[in-house]
């Protein structure tokens, strides 16, 4: 699916460690449940890691900006830092 006006890209950061799969599930299973407008990919690439300077992995970021790092988001914070946006 591309990203379109009405769907937003959110970008789980990581290596492909066990942490980073988890933190995919709970967005991708926020994101599908209360019918947002986002597109969830996985990214593996230090490059872009680097580029939106993400100190720890996992890490969550929505239109190029990390809002969780280093730690699995819980489901109601998740919800609560995609509504604000």
């Amino acid at each position: 699916m591309e990203t379109t006006p009405s769907h937003r890209k959110i970008e789980i950061l990581g290596p492909g460690c066990t942490r980073c799969k988890e933190t995919f599930r709970v967005v991708a299973h926020v994101v599908e449940t209360e019918k947002l407008p986002f597109t969830v990919e996985k990214v593996e690439g230090m490059e872009r890691m680097l580029e939106l300077g993400l100190l720890a992995t996992p890490g969550v970021a929505v239109e190029g900006k990390v809002i969780f790092s280093g730690r699995i988001p819980k489901a109601e914070e998740l919800r609560a830092a995609l509504a604000a946006l």
